[in-house]
C-alpha cells in the first residue's frame, strides 16, 4: 500500500498522462494509469509500454481494452461463478428429489409388509378384494413418483448439460480477441505453456514468433481508428491463412501478434517468418465499400526457439528482444534471436 505522499503523486502523474493523452479522466482510465505508474501490475505495464514504444500515444479504445482485460471480471470467470450458482440449485433439487424417494420407497415397502402380515390371516372375499385395490392404490401412487422422478431428474440433466455447454462457449468465448476472432493473450498464455512440455516431454523443437505491425499509430492517426481495426482484423485473417497444422496464431495485444511453431526448428521458423512477412506486405489493403486502397502494411518479426528448462517468460521475452532488433534494423524485416 502506498503512503500518502506516494499515492498523491501517483494519482497527480494519472492525471496528467490522461490530460496529455486526451483521454477522459473517468474512473476506469483513472485506475489504469494509477496502477501503471505503481508498477504494482507487471503485465499491465508491459502492455502499455508496448503499445507506446514507437512514441505512440493511447486511445481510448485502448484503454478501454487494457481495463477490460486487467480489472473486470472476464467472460469465463463470471460464467463459472453463474454456473456454480446454477449447478448448486440443480444439484440441490436432484438430492431432495433421491431423498423423497427414499422414504417414499421405504413407506411402500412398510407397506407391502402390512399386506403380507394380514394375508397370513385367514379373510373373507371381500376383505381380500379391498386388500388388493389397496395394493393396487400404493403401487400406482409409488409408479406416479417413480415417473414424476424420472421426469424431474431428466429435466435437471438437461440443465446440466446446459450449464456445460454455457462453461465451453464461456471459455471460447475468454480465449479469443474480440476485435480479430483470433486467440487471445490469456490462451497464448496456457498454449504456449502447454506447447513447451510439449517440447521437453517429446524432446521436440518449438520456436516463437513475436509480431509488430510497423508504423501503426500513424497509419490510424491517417486513416482513423475503424480502419485500423479494419487492418488488425485483415493481418489477424492473413496470418491464419499462412500457418498450418498445431501452429497456432495470436493477438497479443495492442497492433502485436505471436504465432507458436510446436516441432519447428529455429532454421524452419526464420523461414516461415520470412514466409509471413512477405505474404502480408504483398496484400493491398481495401475497404471495398468505401471503395478505398490503403496501400499495404509491413509486419517487424522476431524469432526465438525454446531452450528446454526455460519459463515461458524468458522465451517471450527473447522473441521480443528479438523483435527490437527488427524494429531497430529498419522494420519490415525478420531477427533472430538468441
Amino acid at each position: 500500500m502506498e503512503d500518502f505522499d506516494r499515492s498523491g503523486g501517483l494519482a497527480a502523474k494519472a492525471m496528467e498522462r490522461m490530460l496529455s493523452e486526451r483521454l477522459p479522466p473517468t474512473p476506469e482510465n483513472f485506475t489504469l494509469w494509477y496502477i501503471y505508474f505503481s508498477g504494482r501490475n507487471p503485465d499491465l505495464t508491459r502492455a502499455i509500454d508496448l503499445a507506446r514504444r514507437d512514441g505512440l500515444t493511447t486511445s481510448q479504445t485502448l484503454c478501454d481494452e487494457l481495463y477490460k482485460r486487467f480489472f473486470t471480471l472476464d467472460a469465463e470467470a463470471q460464467a463459472i461463478r453463474e454456473t456454480s450458482d446454477k449447478a448448486r440449485y440443480a444439484l440441490g433439487r436432484i438430492l431432495e428429489q433421491l431423498g423423497n424417494v427414499g422414504s417414499e420407497t421405504e413407506r411402500y415397502g412398510n407397506a407391502l409388509s402390512g399386506f403380507r402380515d394380514e394375508l397370513d390371516q385367514p379373510l373373507s372375499l371381500p376383505e381380500l378384494r379391498a386388500m388388493i385395490a389397496a395394493i393396487a392404490v400404493e403401487t400406482k401412487e409409488i409408479v406416479d413418483r417413480q415417473t414424476a422422478l424420472q421426469l424431474q431428474l431428466q429435466e435437471s440433466s438437461q440443465q446440466l448439460a446446459e450449464m456445460r455447454v454455457s462453461l465451453d462457449s464461456a471459455r471460447r468465448e475468454a480465449m479469443t480477441d474480440g476485435l480479430t476472432g483470433i486467440a487471445n493473450r490469456k490462451a497464448f498464455d496456457l498454449m504456449l505453456v502447454e506447447a513447451m512440455d510439449e517440447a521437453t516431454r517429446e524432446s521436440l523443437p518449438l520456436s516463437l514468433l513475436m509480431l509488430d505491425i510497423d508504423h501503426f499509430k500513424a497509419f490510424n492517426d491517417t486513416h482513423g481508428h475503424l480502419v485500423g481495426d479494419h487492418v488488425l482484423k485483415l493481418v489477424a485473417r492473413m496470418l491464419t491463412e499462412c500457418i498450418k497444422g498445431r501452429d497456432t496464431a495470436v493477438r497479443y495485444g495492442g497492433e502485436e501478434f505471436a504465432i507458436i511453431l510446436p516441432r519447428t526448428s529455429l532454421e524452419n521458423a526464420t523461414k516461415v517468418a520470412e514466409q509471413v512477412r512477405a505474404f502480408v506486405g504483398g496484400r493491398q489493403i481495401v475497404n471495398k465499400a468505401r471503395n478505398a486502397n490503403y496501400g499495404t502494411v509491413a509486419l517487424s518479426i522476431g524469432v526465438a526457439q525454446f531452450h528446454p528448462g526455460e519459463p515461458s517468460t524468458t522465451l517471450v521475452r527473447r522473441a521480443d528482444h528479438a523483435l527490437y532488433s527488427a524494429k531497430r534494423g529498419g522494420r519490415n524485416r525478420v531477427a533472430v534471436g538468441d
